[in-house]
């Protein structure tokens, strides 16, 4: 019964539309793309992967897979591709975006990049595999498992050596508007997020701290922030962590080759003390090469 429960309030949860599918990732300086296309040429060319869950020890918990690539930047415009796919107990949503961005030069370092992002968004629901104790029609459960709509989002970077400052809205289309009610996509009205962070030389061992701080704002919903940063010691390697006002804390390793890989770990642990200790932690893999 407390599994079926569980299950329950995820399925609910990927239903609500409270959040979009590109949402909830814990290095968001290094996943910027997934929530603004200006980040692309903006590091030069590179592909990256990742992989994220969450509520550890329950069965269908929701993870999220994501798969970026960025193209060389000629004539000030780089073009990308990305794929993101968030999957939910039966409910899988998947994104497939291309990105485009142009570069403009603002003098003594900075650099400010403009984009745009284009695609799909899929949702499927598999609902032979919901498990119910009866087969009387429910008009509280969707008759249709499938559905697709467009996305459309744009996004500013101004950049430079020691210093970012992101903002960008990555769907402005609501999928509700795009599919039929008995879909269950409900409602997502465009969220916003911003994002800044820093690098400061400390002068010791040739280490810089990385501080950095998020903020998704959520229409109609309670909006969230994430503080932390890094200590990195001579671009090999990074430790740090964070904390997101939705109760949750992390901490994450980075070690970087001069092959041009990156790899990366974070683990989040609840700190709220109404929380389950099953739904109180996850974890996140990153991986990047830059060509």
């Amino acid at each position: 019964m407390i599994k079926n429960t569980v299950l329950a309030s995820l399925l609910l949860i990927s239903i609500s539309g409270i959040a979009q599918v590109n949402e909830n990732m814990l290095m968001e300086r290094f996943n910027m793309n997934a929530f603004n296309p200006a980040y692309v040429g903006s590091e030069g060319r590179e592909i990256s992967f990742t992989t994220r869950s969450t509520w550890k020890g329950v069965a269908d918990a929701p993870k999220i897979n994501y798969l970026f690539y960025s193209g060389k930047t000629k004539n000030n415009i780089s073009f990308g591709a990305s794929v993101i796919s968030n999957k939910v107990y039966i409910d899988t949503r998947t994104q497939y975006a291309i990105d485009a961005s142009y570069q403009l030069e603002m003098g003594k370092g900075y650099k400010v990049f403009l984009g745009v992002k284009a695609g799909a968004g899929t949702k499927n629901t598999d609902l032979d595999a919901l498990e119910r104790i009866t087969t009387i029609a429910n008009p509280s459960i969707a008759t249709k498992g499938n559905a697709m709509y467009p996305v459309f989002g744009f996004g500013a970077l101004l950049k430079s050596e020691k210093f970012y400052l992101s903002a960008s809205i990555p769907n402005v289309l609501n999928p509700e508007k795009f599919v039929d009610e008995d879909t269950f996509i409900g409602s997502e009205k465009p969220v916003t997020y911003l994002l800044a962070g820093t690098s400061i030389n400390t002068g010791v061992f040739g280490s810089k701290m990385k501080p950095f701080i998020s903020t998704k704002l959520i229409p109609d919903g309670e909006n969230q922030t994430h503080i932390g940063g890094t200590l990195d010691f001579k671009d090999a390697l990074e430790i740090g962590g964070g904390y997101k006002s939705t109760g949750y804390a992390n901490v994450l390793l980075i070690v970087k080759t001069k092959l041009g890989l990156t790899a990366a770990y974070a683990y989040d642990f609840g700190m709220s003390k109404g929380s389950a200790a099953m739904t109180t932690s996850g974890s996140e893999i990153f991986l990047k090469f830059k060509f």
